[in-house]
């Protein structure tokens, strides 16, 4: 690839810190979502998805972070990746996404390397 793309491409450590970086405003947003700043980049089918048995809520009040939600919290990071996947892949079909296709797509992402470009005829 000419240097007029690959110059634009963002390093390991850019990746590694966006990734951190977005971790770090799910996790917010997921406790109070005041806190977080108003330019998140996910959608509210994502953070439902997300939310769900991590949060509680009564007619008319704030959803509030629940047992299970604090227990995730307190997971190891890789743990709460997993824990996520799950619930994205169980909640596919409210989504209208075939798991099938799904689960297929996840698993050839997780071949690619990280950070490399990848060129397609």
């Amino acid at each position: 690839l000419p240097f007029s793309v690959t110059g634009r491409l963002p390093t390991l450590v850019e990746l590694e810190n966006y990734a951190l970086d977005q971790w770090e405003c799910f996790l917010l947003q997921l406790i109070n979502s005041s806190q977080v700043e108003k330019g998140t980049t996910f959608s509210s089918s994502m953070m439902k998805t997300f939310q769900r048995g991590l949060l509680s809520s009564r007619d008319g009040e704030a959803a509030k972070l629940s047992e299970n939600g604090f227990q995730f919290l307190l997971m190891e990071t890789n743990a709460q990746l997993w824990y996520i996947m799950r619930e994205y892949i169980s909640s596919a079909e409210e989504r209208g996404v075939d798991p099938t296709d799904l689960i297929s797509f996840l698993l050839e992402l997780s071949f690619h390397t990280q950070g490399a470009v990848k060129l397609t005829a």
